[in-house]
């Protein structure tokens, strides 16, 4: 029947809930980004250990920028790459994005809570309300030396985002869900990375690093943005 629910079109709400989602997604996966940005600008240099007058310098807000903005921050980018991926799956490169997104919203995740953890412990040893100064230096030099086991589980996810990040891109390669050059590009940077001792090379070049790694976030979310809308644009 004309009239009937069946054979009523569907209604704009529903037709672009897609493409809706999938922008509301990109939104939060851009702010997260942006605030992992200004995040890794402000905070002090890291080459393996915290410093006492880095953390004193920065008076309370080392602690509360942290757990307010950094860890979060992280938490929201590799949590939204990782329904990014999944959206970006289709046919043969289904079980790989599918794969990728596990490795990386775990990881991330993960990550997250390891390095907003890591930063208590300094906060208190560097609030000089809590710890008269020399103290609070012999606390920090004890701290530094008993990282290992955080260390390994910060590395463990770290490991664990990229080669979800190899894998998703190899899915998005296989479904051909975005212009072949962006996995292929994003493969090649992932790749190079891996084996370059960028911390060695000084902050310019972590920084490099980590600026190219928000933009590949940023492209496979955008790359799931795009694909939610293309049906609905032809």
């Amino acid at each position: 029947m004309p009239g009937s629910a069946l054979s009523a079109p569907a209604s704009p709400v529903t037709r672009r809930s897609p493409a809706g989602a999938a922008g509301v997604l990109l939104a939060l996966l851009v702010v997260a980004l942006a605030g992992r940005l200004a995040f890794a600008l402000w905070e002090p240099p890291f080459d393996g250990s915290v410093r006492y007058d880095d953390v004193r310098g920065l008076g309370g807000a080392y602690w509360p920028v942290n757990l307010f903005l950094g860890g979060p921050a992280c938490a929201v980018s590799f949590v939204a790459t990782a329904l990014a991926l999944v959206l970006l799956g289709r046919g043969r490169g289904a079980p790989w994005t599918l794969a990728g997104a596990l490795l990386v919203g775990l990881g991330g995740i993960l990550f997250s809570l390891a390095v907003t953890a890591e930063a208590l412990p300094f906060a208190y040893a560097a609030d000089p309300a809590v710890l008269p100064e020399a103290d609070g230096r012999a606390l920090v030099d004890r701290l530094n030396d008993s990282l290992g086991p955080l260390v390994a589980v910060i590395v463990g996810s770290q490991i664990a985002i990229a080669v979800g990040a190899v894998a998703g891109l190899v899915g998005i390669l296989l479904g051909r869900t975005t212009p072949r050059w962006f996995p292929v590009v994003g493969l090649a940077y992932v790749l190079v990375f891996l084996v370059l001792p960028v911390h060695e090379l000084g902050r310019a070049a972590v920084l490099v690093d980590y600026v190219l790694q928000l933009l590949l976030l940023g492209g496979i979310g955008w790359s799931a943005f795009a694909r939610a809308r293309a049906p609905r644009e032809a």
